[in-house]
C-alpha cells in the first residue's frame, strides 16, 4: 500500500473531498461511481 505520508495526504484529500461543502450527495456519489467505472471496477 502507500507509505504512511502518502496514506495521509489521500485520507485528508478525500475526507476534503466528501465533505459535501461544495457539492452535494448525490452529485459526490455519481463521481466516485463515475470514477469507479472509468477504472473498470465492478460495483
Amino acid at each position: 500500500m502507500l507509505p504512511t505520508k502518502q496514506h495521509k495526504a489521500y485520507c485528508d484529500f478525500y475526507d476534503t473531498v466528501r465533505d459535501e461543502e461544495h457539492l452535494d450527495a448525490r452529485t459526490t456519489a455519481m463521481i466516485g461511481l463515475a470514477a469507479a467505472m472509468a477504472r473498470e471496477c465492478q460495483p
